[in-house]
């Protein structure tokens, strides 16, 4: 799957070009990103694409020098879980 990337928007496309799931987010200041929502479109479900998207999100975060404040109740999970992602949430 490829990683796309747009102003407030990372999302997934698969081989054939069809759209597997996105992460919303906006700016808070200039050093939050605030993610409001994930989510993995229908018939792709249990293939990884949430956490994809999180991976993604927290790449951009680092070259950015931004911290994550996880609004989504998934990112939220995903984030706290992950020991190698507790240095970008927000304090």
């Amino acid at each position: 799957m490829r990683v796309e990337h747009e102003d407030n928007r990372i999302y997934l496309m698969n081989e054939e070009e069809i759209e597997a799931g996105e992460i919303l987010f906006e700016l808070a200041g200039d050093d939050i990103l605030v993610v409001n929502h994930t989510y993995v479109h229908d018939g792709f479900s249990g293939q990884g694409v949430g956490k994809k998207l999180i991976t993604a999100v927290v790449e951009r975060a680092r070259e950015e020098g931004r911290k994550i404040r996880p609004v989504c109740e998934f990112a939220q999970a995903i984030l706290t879980k992950n020991e190698d992602y507790h240095d970008m949430l927000e304090k």
